[in-house]
């Protein structure tokens, strides 16, 4: 039982982090717990799982905790649930209920129509005390487990990547040991052909040498040459192995541990014509593509987050303006109180309101009075005169904009010449008061309308415009002498 404390979740997070980044080390999962490199005798899987929390694990599978089952060829096996379900009722009948809890991996070789070969598939069974829960005790001390594969596959794939001239022959073999236990696979022109499960009478040479002497004269095509022995757990010294001078060892048979070295994934990738199965589910082939998208999703993420960062920003800047803002707002009406004259104090009310002052209410009133100070006389005439007084023809306006509080004139109109609008502004900028006189825009004018359309911007000061001159009153002796000979004219008519 385990008694430990569970981890927060920030100690979960750091070991699924350590998990994800840590490289992962091979282990091999027997009937007596896992062996490794740097284990000196076997220990059990939890153990394992829980003094390495937060690394990676690539396992290898032993034969004696494994069941094989290769289905017949023309079943409708055509997905992967259909293939466990099958797989698992199989189980159930040969090993009873006990099947049922069993982990289940499957494999399948795809058809060669053009080699006249069907369809190939499989399912393996693992079982035993010491893989019970394997999965469940690796999560729950964030151990990644990067593969879950039975050794002979992993030892398969790697001798057909050491050895291209055995994989390419007619027909090979690879004999897989463990102790009394023997995988016997078979390969057809680098694709495999069979698959059995066998046991010795006695896990001694002699034993072995029988046996592969029985498989060899069941397959007459089959050359001894052709015929590779990998594994360990066989009883006798190293001299004494004499399997037969044909036969071709790999390593020490009579090791009480495997060669892990042996179940290291090879430099290329594997191989589609051999079996691949992995109780962690079927491999997905990385897209060449993947690294790309990565780094543009990785550069679209910075990207976003800097322009939230920077948004995030210049919205505390603006709230810091308002703020400041409100500050000065709220200060200002006590400094006016202080020095504002009795002038600008407002009539007081009757009734209860009654000596109190209206600052605030005074203020449009004071703007609206300071624009109707403006010479908007002088300023309409001079733009009229100036207007009017161009050649060949004058200038037709269309709107004028003026701001009082600024002291800035905004004009839209039409000319007939393009030269014309540029001698307006020669001509406002030439007046007493005028200053800044720009032409803002000159193009073409819409649909509808001839010439040029422009637009003209400028500023001006009240105090320096040039007023207009106001015609003087006539006199009435000079009024009767001007309407003596129409009166004259008149009487001539009637005559």
């Amino acid at each position: 039982m385990n008694n430990s404390p569970s981890p927060s979740w920030l100690g979960r997070l750091q070991r699924r982090l350590r998990a994800r980044l840590a490289r992962p080390q091979p282990l091999f999962l027997g009937v007596d717990g896992v062996q490794g490199a740097a284990l000196s005798r076997p220990e059990a899987w939890a153990d394992w799982c829980r003094a390495h929390a937060g690394s990676a694990v690539r396992l290898s599978l032993s034969s004696r905790l494994l069941h094989e089952l290769v289905c017949q060829p023309g079943l409708p096996l055509d997905d992967e649930s259909a293939l466990l379900g099958y797989a698992r009722q199989q189980f159930g009948q040969y090993f009873g209920a006990a099947a049922k809890t069993w982990s289940l991996a499957s494999w399948r070789l795809e058809a060669e129509p053009q080699a006249g070969l069907g369809e190939q598939c499989g399912a393996i069974a693992l079982h035993g005390l010491a893989a019970q829960g394997w999965r469940e005790v690796a999560a729950e001390h964030g151990v990644r487990l990067a593969q879950v594969q039975p050794a002979w596959a992993l030892a398969l794939q790697r001798l057909a990547q050491e050895e291209p001239e055995w994989r390419s022959a007619e027909q090979a073999a690879l004999a897989w040991l463990e102790g009394q236990v023997l995988t016997w696979l078979t390969l057809s022109s680098g694709r495999l052909a069979g698959l059995r499960q066998l046991r010795l009478r006695e896990a001694t040479p002699e034993a072995l040498a029988e046996l592969l002497q029985e498989l060899l004269q069941a397959q007459p095509g089959l050359p001894a040459a052709q015929v590779h022995v990998m594994g360990y757990g066989l009883q006798g010294t190293g001299t004494a192995l004499n399997l037969g001078p044909a036969l071709r060892l790999h390593g020490r048979l009579d090791a009480t541990v495997p060669d892990l070295a042996q179940l290291e994934p090879g430099p290329a990738a594997p191989s589609r014509r051999l079996p691949r199965p992995d109780f962690l589910g079927a491999p997905r082939e990385r897209s060449p593509l993947a690294w790309p998208l990565a780094a543009t999703a990785a550069l679209v993420l910075a990207t976003a987050g800097w322009s939230a960062w920077q948004a995030y920003t210049d919205r505390l800047q603006q709230q810091t303006q308002v703020a400041r803002l409100k500050a000065t707002q709220a200060a200002a009406p006590r400094a006016k109180a202080q020095t504002t004259p009795l002038a600008a104090v407002a009539v007081p009310a009757r009734g209860r309101d009654a000596g109190k002052t209206a600052p605030d209410a005074s203020r449009p009133a004071q703007e609206v009075q300071a624009l109707l100070r403006q010479p908007w006389e002088a300023v309409l005439v001079q733009v009229e005169q100036a207007g009017a007084a161009l050649k060949p023809a004058p200038l037709a306006w269309l709107s004028m904009d003026v701001n009082g509080s600024r002291q800035e004139l905004h004009l839209e109109g039409l000319a007939s010449d393009k030269l014309l609008p540029l001698q307006l502004v020669d001509r406002l900028a030439a007046e007493a008061g005028w200053r800044d006189v720009m032409l803002s825009r000159l193009q073409n004018a819409e649909q509808g309308l001839s010439g040029q359309r422009f637009e003209l911007t400028a500023k001006f000061r009240g105090d320096l415009l040039r007023r207009p001159v106001a015609a003087a009153p006539e006199s009435p002796e000079a009024a009767a002498s001007a309407t003596a000979p129409a009166k004259h004219k008149a009487g001539e008519a009637r005559r």
